[in-house]
């Protein structure tokens, strides 16, 4: 028979037991944890400026105002720039994700803070434009966003060059949006082109012939 004193030397050299299933399979692992992390943090990414540009959409839309007024033969049908920034705005999230997730707000913080002015200066054109019915004002705010746009592809290029790509796109549809409304504050100087309701001026204008 073995010997107390084998059998104990024995049970120390068993190897440990195995790590318990739920530790395998329940998420519980730093790479699992990372992983999870990595999708949560995307998703935030991705949808934070759609659902902020919803908003801002459902809050200033097209109205009664910008329908009477004067507009380029070329002005694309009122369906497409829900279309179209449906699609940018998502692209633009996963843009700053691929940026933040070499580091981090901590190592990326310069082009990552570009890239929340910009979301910002986009927000308030359709506040300036449609909300305060100011074309000349909303004009003034894309061309800052079109210099913020630029330094902010400058900036996430040496980090991810399919984040910079992404956001040329979003420039590209920017830069049409700035000559439409370029065009649109030009044909409509003096009759609701720098903010005055087209139905006052031409209320005002009346009054001004009788006199």
């Amino acid at each position: 028979m073995e010997s107390a004193e084998g059998l104990s030397k024995r049970s120390l050299d068993k190897p440990s037991d195995p790590a318990p299933e739920e530790d395998k399979y329940h998420g519980k692992s730093p790479q699992r944890q990372q992983q999870r992390g990595g999708v949560r943090s995307l998703a935030i990414a991705v949808a934070a400026p759609f659902l902020l540009g919803a908003a801002i959409g459902f809050l200033f839309g097209p109205d009664k105002w910008y329908a009477n007024l004067q507009k380029p033969s070329w002005n694309p049908p009122g369906w497409l720039f829900g279309t179209v920034w449906s699609a940018i705005y998502p692209l633009m999230g996963l843009a700053s994700w691929l940026v933040w997730a070499n580091g981090g707000w901590h190592k990326q913080s310069y082009p990552l803070t570009l890239y929340v002015v910009q979301l910002g200066l986009n927000l308030l054109w359709s506040a300036a434009f449609f909300g305060l019915h100011n074309p000349l004002l909303a004009l003034a705010d894309i061309v800052v966003l079109v210099v913020v746009v630029l330094a902010c592809i400058a900036a996430f290029k040496p980090v991810n060059h399919v984040a910079a790509n992404l956001m040329q796109v979003y420039l590209a549809w920017i830069l049409f949006a700035l000559a439409l409304n370029a065009s649109i504050w030009y044909m409509n100087m003096g009759v609701g082109g720098a903010g005055v309701d087209p139905d006052q001026a031409q209320v005002a204008t009346g009054a001004t012939n009788q006199e």
